[in-house]
């Protein structure tokens, strides 16, 4: 998951740092999460999605923290 390592450092160009802050993200399909509060679920490529703030990643995803993440993207 390299890439989610690298987005969830990312703030200046694409805000994946502070649009992830307080979720704990954890994909469905790989070995890998992230952070602490409530939760988001779904398939690796559609946390990476909305991770980079865009809200077709966020149709496939679960748990209480998918409200908050859907309201900071685009």
């Amino acid at each position: 998951m390299t890439t989610a390592d690298y987005l969830k450092k990312t703030q200046p160009l694409i805000g994946a740092k502070k649009r992830i802050a307080g979720l704990h993200l954890e994909p469905t399909d790989a070995a890998w999460s992230t952070g602490t509060g409530p939760g988001v679920t779904g398939p690796a490529a559609s946390l990476i999605l909305a991770m980079a703030g865009r809200r077709a990643g966020t149709e496939d995803l679960t748990g209480a923290g998918v409200d908050q993440l859907r309201a900071l993207t685009s």
